[in-house]
């Protein structure tokens, strides 16, 4: 029906099937609701007491009609629902090369997120003839994401990951909607979707531009031409344009994560190397496959769903984390899957046979971007509400273990509490540090030591 006013374009490779189908559907509910009914009152006029007709020996049944009237039907319906169940699997099957795009709903605008890092605000740049897979969540109420010229609408949930796929077909501008009543300004809520030549979507993927929040801000920022040329010189704090997979990572080091996921395994936590799209079995033996909406639950709700063999000691990050950061986590997370996305460039370890550097301050500086970098951080926050104590004016200070004896925190303390951890515990506290004995040199805990220490001391805290 291209062309045709009272439709939009078909814009999408499903349009034409989605389009043949409702107008198999309008034609038949006109075959049984347009014709049937004058069948009927022809039937009731012509066999009116008032006509004289001939009423004499009237057919008590007729084999052959009924079934014509009962199996027409019946082959009608089940081709329509073979027909459309196909369809539909076809709508949900997303083909392996997709390309990801993030999408969050909030009153009253979508913000859309590239794998590169690039942000829009209500509208959604895609590249013609490649699949498209849109992974939405809300950040507040539901939302429906709409867009009439793919024929493809999908409900966007608060606290739930849903998807959808399409492929453009046509060049050009085609207009977004919110389906689904979402408040005072729901009629505003829409935009622009524009589809490009391969070769002009990835010109504008990889142009340098304003870097759009989804607080409707707007912050300068660059977008790296290519996701898989990440520099080898990463810092712990992420560029609001990195690469989803590479501010996932940075954020996942950051907050300690690192340090009880070991992607060689051994942790407090499970390894999320091939977790993503793969089936977990969970502490009461059932399964649960590890799609986005177990990724973010486990992240936000993390006793929700516990790995078999593993303690409920992960912290929530239910309201510490925003939908911008759980999506980037949710992108790392799968990058380190066979069936998820690209794997950044892993943040640089210390080099093998690294001496430490002769004076303090450079000390300082390398201890505490190894408790960055080893998740030291995630557990002794300076709020005190880690899963181990402050660090905080620790360093000479009497702290009292778990056993009610009190010792003196200092050089040698810190020492055997990083290297053994499970010697001296402070009391109000589980046992649950790994112990580094064999994963630190020598030089990496004197430099976690002065960074400790640089913390401030019993007395004279910075």
């Amino acid at each position: 029906m291209q062309g045709f006013f009272l439709f939009p374009d078909q814009a999408s490779t499903f349009a034409g099937p989605v389009d043949l189908l409702y107008f198999v559907l309008v034609m038949l509910s006109l075959l049984f609701a347009g014709v049937l009914p004058f069948v009927v009152l022809y039937l009731v006029v012509r066999y009116h007491r008032s006509q004289q007709v001939d009423r004499t020996n009237p057919p008590a049944s007729d084999l052959r009609l009924e079934l014509t009237w009962t199996i027409i039907p019946l082959i009608l319906a089940m081709i329509v629902f073979f027909w459309g169940a196909f369809l539909y699997v076809q709508m949900r099957t997303i083909p392996t090369q997709a390309i990801d795009i993030y999408v969050i709903g909030k009153q009253w605008m979508w913000h859309t997120q590239h794998s590169n890092g690039k942000r829009e605000n209500n509208e959604l740049h895609v590249p013609i003839g490649r699949p498209v897979r849109l992974i939405m969540t809300s950040q507040d109420v539901i939302h429906s994401f709409y867009v009439p010229a793919f024929r493809v609408k999908q409900d966007v949930l608060p606290g739930r990951y849903t998807t959808l796929w399409f492929e453009a077909t046509q060049v050009g501008k085609y207009h977004l909607f919110c389906a689904e009543y979402c408040g005072t300004e729901h009629s505003l809520m829409g935009g622009t979707v524009t589809v490009m030549s391969q070769s002009d979507y990835q010109a504008w993927l990889s142009t340098p531009g304003q870097v759009i929040m989804p607080d409707g801000t707007i912050q300068a920022g660059t977008v790296l031409l290519n996701t898989n040329a990440i520099p080898s010189k990463l810092t712990t704090n992420s560029s609001l344009s990195d690469p989803m997979a590479l501010a996932g990572e940075k954020l996942f080091t950051s907050l300690g994560c690192v340090s009880c996921h070991v992607m060689a395994g051994g942790g407090l936590g499970p390894s999320l190397k091939n977790v993503f799209g793969f089936d977990q079995l969970l502490a009461d033996d059932s399964t649960v496959k590890a799609d986005e909406n177990y990724i973010s639950e486990s992240i936000l709700r993390s006793t929700a769903k516990v790995v078999k063999g593993y303690a409920a000691v992960m912290p929530p990050y239910q309201g510490q984390l925003s939908n911008d950061q759980v999506n980037q986590l949710l992108a790392y997370i799968k990058s380190l899957s066979t069936r998820g996305g690209t794997a950044p460039s892993a943040v640089p370890t210390v080099a093998a046979g690294a001496t430490a550097a002769p004076v303090a301050e450079d000390l300082v500086a390398k201890g505490k971007s190894l408790f960055t970098k080893i998740g030291c951080v995630g557990c002794h926050m300076d709020n005190g509400a880690g899963l181990g104590p402050s660090l905080k004016g620790v360093y000479n200070s009497t702290v009292t273990l778990d056993d009610g004896s009190t010792v003196k925190a200092d050089e040698s303390y810190l020492h055997e509490s990083i290297v053994t951890s499970q010697a001296k515990v402070v009391k109000g506290y589980s046992m649950i540090m790994p112990v580094y004995k064999s994963q630190l040199k020598d030089d990496e805990v004197a430099a976690l030591i002065e960074y400790v220490k640089s913390l401030g001391s019993a007395g004279n805290q910075p």
